[in-house]
């Protein structure tokens, strides 16, 4: 039994070591995140995509990266807003695991977000350099106790 769970292990390490390196390589180069999700539209997009739950720790890690990036979403900039590393982890973030980011912030986020939708989470990253902490630190929780176990911890 231990020799199995060494390989298992062994596996899963190799495999988040792969997502890291394919995080690392394509998250600051995407230009464009399709609106529907379509692949083929920008190929460092869908090379994140395909790494799938193995690049999730890499863009929880990214959340709280404050390098300047252009906007890769399809709908108009919000204000004056400087887009982040940290706003495309986030993105990705929702584009690979479905998560939903709004229901993380604080109530007055959650309301904003019926007035202005996805920009109030871009509210909020940028409102205070604490909040991508925050978000960040609610999002590993969500990682270790619900999205892990819901995919099978592997």
């Amino acid at each position: 039994m231990k020799p199995l769970i060494s390989v298992v292990v062994l596996i899963a390490m190799v495999s988040f070591a792969e997502g890291k390196k394919v995080c690392d390589q394509h998250l600051s180069q995407i230009k464009l995140i399709p609106y529907e999700g379509n692949a083929g539209v920008d190929a460092h997009y869908d090379a994140l995509k395909a790494a799938g739950k193995s690049a999730v720790p890499c863009l929880i890690a990214n959340v709280t990266n404050k390098q300047p990036k252009a906007d890769p979403r399809p709908i108009p900039r919000w204000g004056n807003l400087k887009t982040t590393m940290g706003d495309r982890a986030v993105y990705m973030l929702a584009e690979i695991t479905g998560v939903d980011t709004i229901k993380m912030l604080p109530p007055k986020y959650q309301s904003l977000y019926k007035q202005i939708g996805v920009y109030a989470r871009d509210e909020y990253l940028h409102d205070r350099p604490a909040n991508r902490r925050i978000l960040q630190r609610k999002l590993w929780r969500w990682y270790r106790t619900t999205y892990l176990l819901s995919q099978g911890a592997t």
